[in-house]
This record gives structure tokens, sequence and C-alpha cells, in this order.
């Protein structure tokens, strides 16, 4: 009890300290802590630690007892922000990963699991490093992959949504990436109310909606004009195609069209199957859900399709009408085989004396007994 007392003292004074130094000497000592028992903290003790490491992220993270005015964000808190994520990695990789192979040794609260997410959402937004925030969406995707119950996965796909909408290009598109990956790779346990929320709740309305409101609410913004107000580390040079906010939300949409091509194109037919079977089995609602999603997928990617612009809309037109006509290969009888399948047309033409003939009825080769794959 003494030395979770001693624990908590150290995590209190890093949170409400207003000195880098001391901060970084506090963060030094927790890691010695965590490399000696660090297997042994779990629930409510694991949560304090997590939560004094994502005080120093340096993003948007709003913490309880500890003085919220302390802007973390700034140039002098980048190597106490890097020295917390050193801590949280270690967390992650030395003591998580044996967890999700012996249920006695898994945190024995929801809330320390929240509270790990959490930490990797705010050093996802942490101004200090872009390398950081990639690292922490990465490893979102690894605590999913090593605990895929279906509390970790709404969680974990929730924190990509919060991230796929961050300002910064670099994190939109990371998370936009992570979060289909994650669909596509763990889409296979997911339940009926799993899918609904994923593909409603997730991909139309939690982040299409808000992307194409953004792409209309920018007007072409110049990316420089956003700059002269920001003090940033790293300076980079833009491509013309890539110059303003508008252009660099409509890079991240197609994102998030490919995306919905990817699962549709492998889930699809198993949702059919599902919605045709517990609608057999109940009052319907699961096939309104889907019709609805379907209707609302057509209506995003015509909306895509028929964007106005130049160039730099040019990607995500289309990116629209390949997801419009993919939905049409997906949903029709013979299914998506029918259209992966080379036809091989034989035109039987020769250069006879310099000029080009006929020489017999032209043939076409292809799969006569094409079935379905729904």
């Amino acid at each position: 009890q003494d030395e979770l007392q001693l624990l908590k003292m150290l995590c209190q004074t890093i949170q409400s300290t207003t000195q880098t130094e001391t901060a970084n000497t506090g963060l030094n000592a927790l890691r010695v802590v965590l490399e000696g028992a660090g297997h042994s903290l779990a629930g409510e003790n694991l949560v304090i630690v997590v939560e004094t490491l994502s005080v120093l992220s340096g993003g948007d993270y709003f913490h309880n007892g500890s003085d919220n005015s302390i802007d973390r964000s700034t140039k002098a808190w980048a190597n106490a922000s890097a020295i917390a994520f050193q801590n949280l990695k270690l967390i992650v990789d030395d003591f998580l990963e044996p967890q999700s192979a012996d249920d006695e040794l898994r945190p024995k609260s929801f809330s320390a699991r929240e509270a790990i997410l959490d930490c990797c959402v705010s050093f996802g937004k942490s101004q200090h490093d872009i390398n950081t925030s990639l690292t922490s969406i990465g490893m979102l995707w690894s605590l999913a992959d090593q605990d895929s119950t279906p509390g970790t996965l709404d969680l974990v796909l929730s924190k990509l949504t919060c991230l796929a909408l961050d300002n910064r290009a670099e994190v939109r598109n990371c998370s936009v990436n992570t979060l289909f990956s994650c669909v596509v790779g763990l889409g296979d346990q997911f339940s009926n109310d799993q899918w609904e929320k994923c593909l409603n709740k997730t991909i139309l309305f939690g982040i299409m909606k808000h992307m194409s409101s953004a792409i209309n609410g920018t007007n072409g913004d110049s990316l420089k004009q956003n700059e002269s107000n920001e003090s940033q580390r790293y300076k980079v040079s833009v491509h013309h195609s890539r110059d303003s906010a508008s252009k660099q939300w409509s890079t991240t949409l197609v994102l998030a069209l490919r995306g919905l091509e990817r699962v549709l194109r492998l889930f699809f037919c198993r949702l059919l199957r599902k919605s045709i079977e517990v609608s057999q089995h109940s009052n319907q609602h699961r096939e309104v859900w889907l019709t609805a999603t379907w209707n609302e997928i057509l209506r995003m990617s015509f909306d895509c399709a028929c964007i106005s612009g130049e160039r730099e809309t040019l990607d995500l037109r289309l990116a629209g009408i390949e997801l419009i006509t993919l939905c049409s290969q997906v949903s029709c009888k013979a299914g998506i085989g029918a259209a992966t399948n080379t036809a091989r047309v034989g035109t039987n033409m020769e250069v006879v004396g310099g000029a080009l003939r006929s020489v017999r009825a032209a043939t076409t080769v292809g799969d006569k007994n094409q079935g379905s794959l729904c």
C-alpha cells in the first residue's frame, strides 16, 4: 500500500507541475517503476499512470484533478511528451501483449482499457511530433488485434473516427487507412449490431459526412494563411494540388471511399445473407437498416462523382464513380466475380497484302456459367 501511495503522489506531481524539468525527472522515475513493477499494475493504479501520461501528451486531453490552464503543447514541453510516449509504449509493448493470452492477467476494469485507448488518442492529437501521432494510431490497431472483444473493437473504431477528423492531413489519412484496415482485418468477428454501427455511425455519418462538410466549408482557403497563425516545428513544401485545406480534405475523402470499396468487396454478400436470415426471424428491422445504409452509400458516391471543381477534385470524382460501379457489381445477380473475370474476344483479323481482312467470324470466349457469389 505504501508503494502504491508513493506512485500516486509521483503521478500527481507530474500532472500538476508547471516546470518541464520536474516533469522530465518524474517521468524518468516513473519509467524505472514501470520497468521494475509494471507487470503488477492493474485497474485503478494502471488508470492513474496512463492518465498521467495523457496529461503530458501535448494534445487536447482534459484531465481531472490537475491544472487545466497549463499549455503543454508548446515547444518547451516537447521533451516531456517524448518521454511520456516512451512510457506508454513500454506499457503497451511489454505488459499488454501477454494479457491477451491469459484472461487472468488482463486489466481488471473496463476503465483501464479505455484509459489506454484515450491515451493513444491524446498522443495522436499531440502537436509536438507528427511521428508520435502516427505511431500512436498504429498502437490503436495493435490493441484491437490483441484484444478483439466487441467492447474493445467499438472503442478503437470510435477513437480512430475521432482522429480521422484531425486538422492535420497526415494524421487524418493515417487514421482513415488504419480504420478501414481494422474493419477489413477483423470484420469476420463483427456481429450484425457492430456492422450496423460501423457502417452508419462510424463510416458514413462518423467521418464521410463530416469530410464532405469540411470540403464545402473551407472554400479553398490557402494553407499558407493558416500557417501564419501557428508556429510549426517543421516546414514542408506542399504541392499546388494539395496547397489548400479543401484539397487536402478531398484527398482524405478519396481514401475513405477507397476503404469503403474494400469493405463492400469483401463483406457485402455476407451482410446481405445475414440481413435476409435475420429478417426471416424478426420484424425485418435488419433489412430496413441495410437498405437505408445502401441508399446512403449510393447517395454519397453520387455526390462525390458530381462534385464541381477542376483537376483538384478529379480523384474524388473518379473515386465516386468507381464506388457506384462497385455497388452495381456486388448487387447484381452474377456478383462481383462476373466483373473480375476478363472476357477474351477474338477478332480473327489478319493483315493480307498490306490490308486488314477478316478471315472468319469473330468469337467471344467467356464463362457462361458465371454464378453468384452471394
